[in-house]
């Protein structure tokens, strides 16, 4: 018997899933990756293709790290089984120091009621439908609902408002 962790990693990859799962995981062990002190000066905001965007504090703090380019690039893709970072872009972007939120800044976020689209909870059905426990697809669902809700929030995805002339009233 298979455990869960193979499972879903299996159904993930089967999902196209695997990469972002990667990508995720050089956001939430940037520090472990790049070390106490890059970090404080920087961190992840996206990947384009095999580019990944670095926000950093201040152009001195991007022209320091331009010289440890290759060598970021060398620990982000040996702490992942497969490489997925060719080249890192530097940018300057607004930095706060302080990693824990404030609960108002929590709150602002979670307060906000997002709609997800029929379609997009349909893809995620789709992608689980190869799950034979009923309670570890349900979970996984669910996950994938609260992630993109996540990424709505903070503008990182934006999916189209629903129209009037689709809705059942019509």
């Amino acid at each position: 018997m298979d455990n869960i962790k193979n499972i879903l990693w299996n159904v993930l990859k089967k999902g196209g899933m695997e990469r972002k799962l990667n990508e995720a995981m050089i956001f939430v062990r940037y520090e472990d990756i790049v070390g106490e002190k890059i970090s404080k000066v920087s961190k992840p905001i996206f990947f384009r293709g095999d580019t990944l965007f670095i926000g950093v504090k201040n152009s001195a703090w991007a022209h320091q790290l331009l010289f440890f380019k290759t060598e970021i690039i060398e620990k982000i893709n040996s702490f992942l089984a497969t490489p997925l970072v060719r080249d890192i872009r530097f940018q300057i972007v607004p930095f706060s120091e302080n990693k824990s939120k404030s609960d108002s800044e929590k709150n602002s976020t979670n307060d906000v009621k997002i709609d997800i689209p029929d379609k997009k909870k349909q893809m995620f059905y789709n992608i689980a439908a190869g799950i034979q426990d009923e309670k570890l697809r349900n979970k996984f669902i669910e996950l994938c609902i609260k992630d993109l809700e996540f990424k709505m929030k903070r503008g990182e995805i934006r999916v189209p408002a629903h129209r009037q002339e689709y809705s059942s009233s019509n």
